[in-house]
């Protein structure tokens, strides 16, 4: 049984890898893609990954918390992005801000899992 969260961090994905290919084929500069990965993962998570953490468990407040926090600090690299000159990091940053919040996902999608077969 595919969830609400499954399916929207599945959308979150598939956009990201539609982002890569774009920014592949289309020659983009480094700044382009990592500002739309950034801007697109704030919009998911804010929008729809966030609101399907439910919240039913204590474990989904504190991912909840921890999310954020992540989403708060991918708010900030991209104003940077936004910005002609930026921190020579912000790219970085932003990837490993990303892949964080890949983790944090994994960890929510086993979590709902485990509590479902409970």
């Amino acid at each position: 049984m595919t969830t609400t969260l499954q399916q929207e961090i599945e959308r979150w994905e598939a956009e990201l890898r539609s982002i890569a290919e774009n920014s592949t084929s289309d020659n983009w500069f480094l700044e382009e893609r990592r500002f739309a990965e950034a801007q697109h993962t704030i919009t998911a998570y804010r929008g729809h990954i966030l609101p399907a953490l439910a919240n039913e468990q204590p474990h989904d407040a504190i991912l909840a918390h921890e999310i954020e926090h992540h989403i708060d600090h991918l708010e900030d690299l991209r104003n940077d992005l936004y910005r002609t000159v930026h921190p020579p990091t912000s790219h970085q940053q932003v990837a490993e801000t990303i892949a964080a919040l890949r983790a944090l996902s994994s960890v929510a999608l086993r979590l709902e899992r485990a509590t479902q077969t409970v």
